[in-house]
């Protein structure tokens, strides 16, 4: 040993063992690419809802703004009036510098500050332009020639207005022949026929004459600034029919104005931070609405953004949990996958490692030498695993979320070192025996653990039930996303102590029948697993968030789809507002692909009345036999049995303030008459119908014999079997004319799913799916790779006995198939088990794109390939068993067994 050091005798038992060498660099890099991707993943799912639910917000929305008044003392002149500014501006500026971490990045520099005196009453122009009142607004705004262009004329010139002297009178308004030079937007101007060049008077103090100088329009009319002063481009017009025409006009005068315009009183002062919502995207939510509410408190402040990013509390949550449920499984299978390359690793170095003992090595030696050569294999593996993940999910690379996929680069060094330094030079080892099988060794320990396992996952499954919906703790839920490790530990647990009893009452059958293989297959295999617990767990692992991953996509396709039905009611629906043209329906009848049409309308002023209280609500008419038709065939729609209880039924959708459990009325016309009707049921939602409001739906006869007379306001189209619902949606539209909206079942689908938040899930999922299969295969493969070495032996000694080879390869058959259909089986169980309790304790309507709750639900093809699947994988790996074992030379074993 001393001619051979340490570190050379590392790299020789590495280049001696690649396969092993290169599975537990598989191993690793898979582990650490998916503890990496994992939250990587969920920031960016959750990143792109925060940015669909901020980014269409306008900027008066968002931006923090406070509206005040503003004292102006009028005798001191510009000059002080421009220093009160620039001291609010710096006010403002320090303000934000001051906000928290999280919201002072995205506060914009500088603040914006406008002022705004008036309405002044304002005199309407030599010319009639039909206008019986005409107020100006004036406004001051520091910034406005940097946000508008000339049309005509000018921008006001600077005014520099002086003090006023110490007893001389205040001004009250302008000198004599110095008129105040005012902008207005050019459609501002063409409204009220204010031309360039021409005075008018504002009546403030003793009356102000403004001179229009100039005309201009936005350089960019989506400027976020034109969302807080819409007004400034289009005048604010209103038509009372007791007072006539009322116009409002806002104007811009030059900031040195400001004395002057506060002759008045004090001026409205509206103040707002812009706030950029590009980054908001990917800044922390809890962080960022934390700052936004102390700023707010702070400043003064409004904005809707922080009630914005409160509602998405609940929905990140939800995505946290789902994906960590789904990420969990894979990551449990990866460290199971990692265990077994590391146990075959050690296995095949077995006998040099025995060597190394039976010379005198330690076991601290041993072992730090092949935990050497696990860091050398695990920290470059982690570190590929990480940059993978890196690559396939964009963001930012922030050190938190790097830590533990790197550390998972020294669990090899760990197993390994841990599990080299156990390896004893005996006589059995000495002599080439196998290691003792993983699974052989029982005793009160380890019904104590399995005990506890068990009982832990009941309790955390219970724990989750009976907190439900209710739970209103943020982030994710951390049983829940232990819950696919625990469960997959219990029902292995239990299954490896069922499966062993059937196993052996099998073995006593076969015991009475010819043949060798059934009863030595039978009765090996119930006494235990021939590769331990691990690989029945990871196995299992896969499976299960196989099928949780398969039910949470079928869950949301379904969702959509009740959704789309629940918006449109039909295959396509034609909407008009107020109502459809006469004859539309007989015209979209005659276009090809429609198989029906069934026709909604709405009689005006319906009254339902308990005879205490009355609800105005809408009264939809609809033939209920033609609303069967075009609903045919559709999932999820009750019938309403219009008709089906004499001429005065109503069905009642919605909530009402009305007691409807007792007689009920309907008052209709004007004057309203009252007709007594009937309760046929009451519904939460009327596919189609209704969309959230409430309405009382009548049969069109009922309609008649009460005498209301209806106006179209729908048509549910149900296609032929076939026809395209885009080529017939076209046709449709050509009919119905621009005053009509067409939409199809497949549209309103489309529109639910679309999102970011439904679209990421649906993704992570899938990708949940591919590499929870990719993860069983390999723990499939490495089960069977463990046991490869006995198993090898063990056919060449049946053949060498004159065993037959079919008989032979039975028994290697029986040794794989049933640990691979009990972790199978228990994987099915466990995925049973933890996708209804996920999809039954969380509101995963928002998977399904605001929808109603979807119910979980796994279809029966989905299933069947799922199983169909797996029987290929297990059959794959009992191929490789047997030809593994066959390649086993009976000679070699032979000497071993004499030495």
């Amino acid at each position: 040993m001393s001619a051979l050091s340490a570190p050379r005798l590392a790299g020789r038992q590495l280049g001696t063992d690649p396969v092993g060498a290169a599975l537990v660099v598989l191993a690793t890099l898979v582990a650490a690419c998916v503890l990496a991707a994992w939250p990587r993943t969920v920031d960016r799912v959750v990143g792109a809802d925060q940015a669909d639910a901020v980014r269409p917000l306008v900027a008066s929305r968002v931006d923090p703004t406070r509206v005040a008044s503003w004292l102006v003392d009028p005798a001191a002149g510009t000059q002080r009036s421009a220093a009160d500014l620039a001291t609010l501006h710096d006010d403002l500026q320090a303000t934000a510098a001051e906000a928290g971490t999280a919201l002072s990045p995205l506060l914009a520099d500088p603040a914006r500050v406008i002022l705004t005196a008036g309405p002044w009453e304002t005199d309407r122009g030599p010319r009639p332009v039909g206008i019986t009142h005409l107020d100006t607004h004036v406004r001051v705004d520091e910034q406005l020639p940097d946000l508008v262009r000339v049309v005509e004329g000018r921008l006001p010139d600077p005014v520099a207005i002086p003090a006023t002297p110490a007893g001389a009178p205040r001004p009250t308004g302008t000198e004599p022949g110095h008129p105040l030079e005012l902008a207005l937007s050019a459609e501002s101007a063409d409204r009220v026929d204010w031309r360039v060049g021409e005075t008018r008077t504002l009546a403030g103090g003793t009356g102000v004459d403004a001179v229009l100088v100039g005309t201009f329009a936005a350089k960019d009319r989506d400027d976020p600034t034109w969302a807080h002063l819409d007004s400034t481009f289009v005048p604010q017009v209103v038509e009372d029919p007791n007072q006539g025409t009322l116009v409002d006009v806002f104007a811009y005068a030059d900031p040195g104005a400001v004395p002057l315009l506060a002759v008045g009183g004090p001026l409205d002062l509206a103040t707002w931070f812009p706030f950029d919502v590009g980054p908001a995207a990917t800044t922390d939510r809890a962080a960022l609405l934390q700052d936004l509410r102390a700023f707010r408190t702070a400043t003064a402040t409004d904005t809707e953004l922080d009630g914005v990013l409160a509602g998405l509390g609940p929905r990140q949550d939800l995505v946290a949990t789902v994906l960590g449920v789904l990420a969990a499984g894979p990551a449990g299978a990866a460290l199971g996958v990692l265990w077994l390359a590391v146990m075959l690793a050690i296995d095949r170095r077995r006998p040099a490692l025995v060597l190394l003992r039976a010379r005198g090595a330690s076991a601290g030696f041993v072992g730090a030498l092949v935990a050497a050569q696990g860091i050398v294999l695990g920290l470059p593996a982690a570190v590929a695993g990480t940059a993978l993940a890196v690559a396939l999910v964009p963001g930012p690379v922030g050190a938190d979320g790097l830590v533990v996929p790197l550390v998972a680069g020294l669990v090899p060094g760990a197993l390994l070192g841990v599990s080299a330094a156990r390896v004893r030079a005996t006589r059995s080892a000495l002599a080439g025996g196998a290691r003792t099988p993983a699974g052989r060794r029982g005793g009160t320990a380890r019904w104590v653990a399995e005990v506890c396992v068990v009982l832990l996952a009941a309790v955390a499954v219970v724990a989750v039930r009976e907190r439900g919906l209710a739970d209103q703790t943020p982030g994710a839920d951390p049983v829940l996303l232990a819950l696919p490790v625990l469960l997959a530990l219990a029902v292995c647990v239990v299954v490896l102590r069922v499966v062993p009893l059937l196993l052996a009452a099998l073995s006593r059958g076969l015991q009475r029948r010819a043949g060798l293989p059934g009863f030595v297959g039978a009765a090996g295999a119930a006494r235990a697993p021939a590769v331990g617990l691990v690989p029945v767990v990871a196995l299992a692992l896969g499976v299960a968030v196989t099928t949780t991953s398969l039910v949470v996509l079928a869950t949301m396709d379904g969702g959509a789809q009740r959704g789309g039905v629940d918006a449109v009611g039909a295959d396509l629906a034609v909407r008009g507002a107020p109502g459809l043209a006469p004859g539309l329906a007989d015209a979209v009848r005659g276009v090809p692909g429609v198989a029906a049409v069934a026709v909604v309308g709405e009689a005006d002023d319906a009254v339902l009345s308990d005879g205490r209280d009355g609800d105005r609500v809408p009264l939809l008419v609809v033939d209920g036999a033609g609303l069967r038709d075009a609903q045919h065939g559709l999932a999820g729609v009750d019938d309403l049995r219009l008709g089906a209880a004499g001429p005065t039924g109503v069905v009642v959708v919605g909530e009402l303030a009305v007691d409807v459990d007792g007689p009920l009325t309907l008052e209709l016309g004007s004057p309203p008459v009252e007709h007594p009707v009937e309760l046929l049921s009451t519904r939460d939602r009327a596919a189609g119908l209704t969309h959230g409001e409430s309405a009382v739906v009548v049969d069109a006869a009922t309609a008649s014999a009460l005498g209301a007379v209806p106006h179209d306001v729908l048509l549910l189209v149900r296609l032929d079997r076939g026809a395209e619902p885009a080529t017939v949606a076209t046709d449709v539209r050509a009919v119905a004319g621009n005053g009509a909206t067409v939409v199809t079942r497949a549209d309103a689908v489309a529109r639910l799913t679309q999102g970011a938040l439904v679209g990421g899930v649906r993704k992570a999922a899938a990708v949940a799916t591919v590499g929870s299969l990719l993860l069983s295969a390999l723990a499939l493969g490495l089960g069977v790779a463990l046991g490869g070495r006995a198993r090898g032996r063990l056919l060449a000694l049946l053949t060498t006995l004159g065993v037959p080879g079919r008989d032979s390869r039975s028994l290697v058959r029986w040794e794989v198939v049933p640990w691979s259909l009990v972790a199978v089986v228990a994987g099915l169980a466990a995925g049973a088990i933890l996708a209804p309790v996920m999809l039954g304790t969380t509101d995963v309507s928002v998977l399904a794109g605001g929808a109603r709750t979807p119910s979980p639900t796994l279809g029966p093809v989905t299933l069947g390939v799922l199983v169909v699947a797996y029987a290929v994988l297990v059959a794959g790996a009992v191929l490789v068993a047997v030809v593994g074992a066959r390649r086993t030379d009976a000679a070699t074993v032979l000497r071993e067994g004499e030495a």
